[in-house]
């Protein structure tokens, strides 16, 4: 157990210091890709855990919608693009931070979601309806949680300010909103591209 939280610890302690725990991680190096990417795959299976098995009581979703791969896919997806904007911005802003230690901060952030998903799903399976709003809450400050130390993590990778993480993190959002705006518009001009190639592939064989 010793070996576990020493391998685990830095995670937990930016729980509850996080400025001295992204501190340690990126200037003392104590912070690696390893636990970062562990973090993350916790992440993905306690979130599948909670999509799956959360009482239709506080999620009315069919079964036949939940797709864990779906799921694993959206968080990665979410991840790098959230990461490349906040990296692509921070670059014209002085930010100091790294791609690399961008990723660690924001999957070390992961940690309170890791705690929290898997016994709200498990506390609302003995809850009632009158209830529910305590899940919520749960969720809630798990959610909360994380973007909190998201926010002071990039505050330390970057050595920004108070107010220039709030800048940086609006035209960040902007930046996201823009990629993931091109990326749409790539996948639908490929998806013309092949319905025109396939519709004049069917027009010269049925000449044939």
């Amino acid at each position: 157990m010793r070996k576990i939280f020493g391998f685990y610890s830095l995670p937990l302690r930016i729980l509850f210091r996080p400025i001295n725990g992204f501190y340690e991680m990126k200037y003392e190096k104590k912070g690696t890709l390893k636990i970062a990417f562990l973090n993350f795959a916790l992440l993905c299976i306690s979130y599948a855990f909670f999509n799956q098995y959360t009482s239709i009581i506080v999620d009315a979703s069919h079964p036949h919608w939940i797709n864990s791969l779906f799921d694993f896919a959206s968080l990665i997806t979410v991840l790098v693009l959230f990461c490349a904007s906040n990296w692509a911005v921070s670059s014209l802003t002085d930010g100091e931070g790294k791609f690399k230690e961008i990723i660690m901060a924001v999957c070390y952030a992961m940690t309170p979601l890791i705690l929290i998903l898997i016994p709200a799903t498990l506390f609302s399976n003995i809850i009632t309806i009158q209830e529910a709003q305590f899940h919520s809450l749960l969720v809630g400050l798990a959610v909360a949680w994380f973007v909190m130390l998201v926010f002071i993590g990039l505050i330390v990778v970057h050595n920004y300010t108070v107010t220039k993480a709030i800048v940086t993190a609006i035209f960040a959002f902007v930046a996201l909103l823009i990629i993931l705006f091109l990326i749409t518009l790539f996948f639908s001009l490929v998806q013309q591209v092949f319905i025109f190639i396939h519709s004049i592939y069917r027009e010269v064989t049925f000449r044939m």
